[in-house]
């Protein structure tokens, strides 16, 4: 029986995907939180060579460039939900070897079973609807002893940001992400065997609030308007704005991130 994905789940991802088509073209400018993330991960990489690899999420392509140099694949497969990113990797990295772009849901991957030696995913699984459905999906896609390797937000990411709203309403602004341990929870039900964990305070500082705001709406992560699809009137935003400017401290404006780094592997038989 084919099982497709309801409307909400659908609006969802089209949703996802211009919101970061938006953000293509001024990515790589305000993403410095990213590309520490990205370096940290990249670092923990438990391989040397692999044959197939799997960039999920791959947004500009920031990582395709060191996965090929480090394990020179054979087929390496940069795969994202938003066309215009995959546009701005494929231009910037049209001379890289063995490299192929996909334009595809992380959640429905469509790749065969047991063909990646290595899935890898710096900052991208946090917007996905079903953790569990999720991993099963990389553990699916994954050969036996292949490798899992991702970094994600946790819970109690950006809370400078709710701070700022207290007071002013009693609206969500930022995403929940789950607990390190939950989401350790999915990836051990999946069928993947967990390596290695660590949850890592990430701290970043602006010369003012507006800035904080940019480094997040500009690489396509936007704050959660106050009443659903409604945006947040000026005067608002204004209050929320002179409310951040009061966490102001001798680095700037600041903006904390908790970020989980896994690394996991699709053990070589099912294990009971």
């Amino acid at each position: 029986m084919l099982i497709t994905p309801d409307t909400s789940t659908l609006s969802y991802k089209r949703q996802l995907a211009k919101r970061f088509d938006r953000a293509s073209r001024s990515y790589d400018t305000y993403a410095d939180f990213q590309k520490i993330v990205l370096d940290r991960l990249l670092a923990m990489l438990p391989l040397c060579q692999a044959d197939v690899v799997l960039d999920l999420g791959t947004g500009t392509g920031q990582a395709l460039e060191t996965l090929s140099a480090q394990l020179s694949p054979s087929c390496n497969i940069a795969l994202d939900l938003a066309p215009q990113m995959l546009a701005v990797a494929s231009e910037r990295y049209s001379t890289l070897p063995n490299t192929y772009y996909l334009c595809a849901d992380a959640e429905r991957l469509p790749i065969r079973d047991e063909s990646c030696d290595l899935v890898f995913s710096s900052m991208a699984i946090q917007w996905c609807l079903s953790p569990l459905g999720l991993f099963k999906e990389l553990y699916r896609a994954t050969r036996p002893s292949g490798y899992v390797v991702f970094s994600t937000l946790s819970q109690g990411s950006m809370p400078e940001i709710s701070k700022a709203w207290r007071g002013l309403d009693d609206k969500e602004h930022v995403h929940q992400y789950m607990a390190l341990d939950a989401l350790l929870d999915c990836v051990k039900v999946s069928g993947l065997n967990l390596l290695s964990s660590r949850l890592s305070d990430v701290p970043m500082w602006f010369d003012s609030p507006e800035n904080a705001i940019y480094s997040l709406k500009k690489v396509g992560a936007s704050l959660i308007a106050a009443d659903g699809n409604q945006s947040i009137s000026p005067s608002k935003w204004k209050a929320f704005l002179h409310e951040y400017e009061k966490q102001r401290d001798e680095n700037g404006i600041p903006l904390s991130y908790q970020v989980s780094f896994v690394v996991a592997q699709r053990p070589i038989s099912i294990q009971e």
